[in-house]
């Protein structure tokens, strides 16, 4: 069995984008860690996961939860969830010295959550560096979408080999599928967004097929996975197009040009609905998860599948 380290401030998206990562859901799932069987490196390839490994031991007593660690040289990381049983912790300095320690071994974690103590053999942790150097390009702009959810929008989309985003922009999302390894195609009805876009792939040595077109007639078929971030601001029109309508235009092309059993992941502000909208043109909402942007925003992330 593995463990996967959540990321506290939205645990329900961590536990999506693991499902979506492992193609099963957890098996179980404590304060900010979650059990599960699959791949234990999935949190190289996730934003919401901080760590994911193999799990040695899990037990209400700290000296029997470190003794699964003895014989073992590991660099043993502490995660205390949410203070949980801190009059405790005094002792790990003490029953560490039977443990053979060091920063040039494997490492370790000892996660102390809902009362209990879980150690395990990491065998992977979330890619900050590539996140980071995904910032570092030529075009950016306001309300741009930070790596961080781009990605998680991309793991989300379920895709095996190819990922659309059909509201381009600049790239962000298409950036984050091309750095899983997967076929991208952007589409984008601004020109010069495709330039921007172009631009900032080349810059980060990335590749996608780039169309100028409208998301509201995909110019494509059995498409397997949608991820993107239409427009969504203040302004209540966008290219001479109502946004309600915009939007319920372009989940009419999703669902037609989606496979059976295909996602669309998309972010919108937190004030719009669009469960009816997207029921109604066959496609299915599975989740919505909230993210805090800014005091002006809060975005909702929709995971669709057509069924």
């Amino acid at each position: 069995m593995n463990y996967a380290r959540l990321r506290a401030d939205n645990q329900f998206l961590a536990l999506d984008e693991l499902e979506a990562l492992n193609g099963s859901p957890p098996l179980h799932h404590f304060n900010a860690v979650a059990l599960y069987e699959g791949d234990p490196t999935v949190a190289s390839k996730a934003s919401f996961l901080k760590s994911s490994g193999l799990l040695l031991k899990i037990s209400s007593d700290l000296d029997e939860a470190l003794s699964s660690l003895r014989g073992i040289c590991v660099s043993l990381d502490l995660d205390v969830v949410m203070g949980s049983r801190r009059d405790e912790l005094s002792e790990v300095s003490r029953l560490s010295r039977s443990l053979s320690l060091s920063r040039r071994c494997r490492p370790a974690d000892l996660i102390v959550s809902d009362g209990l103590f879980l150690v395990g053999l990491r065998s992977s942790s979330r890619d900050t560096k590539s996140l980071a150097s995904h910032l570092r390009r030529p075009f950016v702009q306001s309300g741009i979408m930070n790596p961080e959810l781009a990605r998680a929008l991309v793991n989300l989309s379920r895709p095996k080999r190819t990922v659309l985003d059909p509201f381009a922009g600049t790239g962000s999302l298409l950036i984050e599928a091309a750095w899983r390894g997967f076929r991208c195609v952007g589409i984008d009805a601004e020109r010069n967004m495709l330039i921007k876009a172009r631009a900032n792939l080349e810059a980060l040595d990335y590749q996608c097929l780039l169309l100028n077109g409208s998301a509201t007639q995909i110019p494509l078929v059995h498409v397997e996975a949608i991820a993107t971030d239409p427009p969504y601001g203040r302004s209540t029109k966008v290219w001479g197009t109502e946004l309600r309508l915009l939007y319920q235009q372009f989940f009419l092309s999703a669902s037609e040009v989606l496979k059976k059993g295909g996602f669309l992941s998309f972010s919108t502000d937190s004030k719009f609905d669009w469960t009816d909208d997207l029921v109604s043109t066959g496609l299915t909402p599975r989740r919505i998860h909230y993210v805090y942007s800014h005091r002006s925003l809060s975005r909702a992330i929709y995971v669709v599948e057509k069924k």
